[in-house]
């Protein structure tokens, strides 16, 4: 389907990405909404005793996403007082560290969780919740869309691929792995040293070590990187969910302009959705939503015309990536 302003759009079935899509009955979202419910209850009173006797300048969001990513605060008596596994997916929203463990629950989590009240709170919000589905989707599709990208330049020498704010590079790591026969090389980027960390563990148990170079940096490095790397594909999937539309289309931007003739981007967003506020609440995990109009509005805003772009949303609807090439799709 096409949106209003032109953008191509597809939603992808889980059946052709191997994905998941067990939705929720209205008994779970009554249930995930009263939990947050009374989160943003109690989270709210320690917000204004924070804000009032200890960090009186700083901003109410920036106090929410400290509280929430310390470790030692514990979020609600229902979620991650009793199940380490959901207390380490929020403390570590928005990095590497939950992302981790969605991608990998039922492979790495689920075979280690036991019958227990912690293995039912794990099953319980881990495993049901739509988000954590979905963001496993949006990895699978990733997967995909970087491994088309790759073969669209398969009569280059080399295939340059740059990931920015890249984490533990789990898809471009799968996406290189999905084609042995292509001379890939990629650069990740990314602003937090753990994650450079286990990206070089992933990278090395994956045996690509000859195919990796990893830049400490933040997007100030694009430009820099760019000119002496010289990428056909640029990945930034995650890092939009946290950026105001001038950020993000001031970024796409500056991303479009390193792109050679016929080069490839991908990027992402999470839309607004039903689980939002347990997100926001008992997560503690603020970021910023985008309709499918939105996202398509920021990529051609930043240059990108209409018949350039196409977008990709899992099952869900809750997460979709955009494609975009300096040459037509």
């Amino acid at each position: 389907m096409k949106l209003s302003n032109g953008v191509n759009l597809t939603v992808i079935n889980a059946e052709e990405i191997q994905g998941e899509y067990d939705t929720r009955s209205f008994f779970y979202v009554l249930t995930l909404w009263l939990v947050s419910c009374w989160s943003m209850f109690t989270n709210s009173v320690q917000l204004l005793y924070l804000k009032l006797f200890r960090y009186r300048k700083k901003y109410f969001q920036k106090i929410m996403w400290e509280m929430g990513r310390d470790s030692s605060h514990v979020s609600s008596f229902f979620f991650d007082r009793f199940s380490h596994i959901n207390h380490r997916a929020k403390y570590g929203a928005a990095d590497w560290r939950s992302l981790d463990l969605f991608y990998n629950y039922h492979t790495k989590v689920k075979p280690s969780v036991r019958k227990n009240l912690e293995g039912f709170l794990t099953h319980y919000w881990m495993e049901k919740m739509e988000n954590r589905q979905a963001v496993t989707n949006r990895f699978k599709i990733v997967v995909n869309l970087l491994s088309d990208a790759f073969c669209r330049f398969e009569q280059e020498s080399e295939i340059r691929v740059l990931s920015i704010a890249s984490g533990s590079a789990q898809a471009v790591i799968a996406a290189i792995k999905k084609n042995p026969d292509l001379n890939i090389k990629a650069v990740l980027i990314d602003n937090d040293k753990t994650a450079i960390d286990i990206s070089r563990q992933n990278v090395k148990e994956a045996g690509l070590e000859d195919h990796f170079e990893f830049v400490l940096g933040t997007t100030r490095k694009i430009e820099e990187v760019c000119e002496q790397f010289h990428p056909h594909i640029i990945e930034m999937v995650g890092l939009m969910d946290y950026l105001t539309d001038t950020k993000a289309i001031r970024t796409v931007s500056r991303i479009r302009n390193c792109l050679p003739e016929n080069g490839v981007f991908l990027t992402g967003n999470i839309r607004h959705n039903r689980e939002m506020l347990f997100l926001f609440w008992v997560l503690l995990w603020p970021m910023i939503y985008r309709t499918e109009e939105q996202l398509s509005k920021v990529m051609t805003e930043a240059g990108f015309s209409s018949e350039q772009v196409s977008l990709y949303y899992e099952p869900f609807m809750i997460h979709g990536v955009a494609m975009a090439t300096r040459g037509v799709l």
